[in-house]
């Protein structure tokens, strides 16, 4: 099945928190979508996440800076499962991991693990 993918890179982080960027993008039937994309520092090179960005239309999309997760840090339900969903790779996965290890939202705990599974 043909989609669209999203690696959202961040340069010059600092720290070991994991970052929180929100992607914007037009799905099907004109429906507005956000993922929720976490960033942590890697081994080697910028911090990056690879996403899929389901239902887009190739309309365009855009990125909020990153900021900080903290743990008062909260999220729909709904965007949460879809943004961790939408993980491609072992370090988008990863950081969500810490995303769930930092927040003290216990039903978004639940739902990142429940989606990692």
């Amino acid at each position: 099945m043909p989609g669209h993918s999203l690696e959202l890179v961040v340069h010059g982080v600092e720290g070991a928190a994991p970052l929180m960027a929100a992607v914007g993008y037009v799905g099907g039937a004109g429906s507005e979508r956000v993922l929720l994309v976490p960033v942590v520092r890697g081994r080697y090179g910028p911090a990056a996440s690879y996403v899929r960005l389901p239902g887009f239309v190739g309309e365009g999309w855009t990125a909020s800076v990153a900021a900080p997760a903290g743990s008062d840090s909260t999220w729909a339900v709904e965007t949460v499962t879809l943004s961790v969903g939408a993980s491609l790779n072992d370090a988008t996965r990863n950081a969500w991991r810490e995303v769930r290890a930092l927040i003290s939202d216990t039903g978004l705990r639940r739902v990142i693990h429940q989606e990692l599974r």
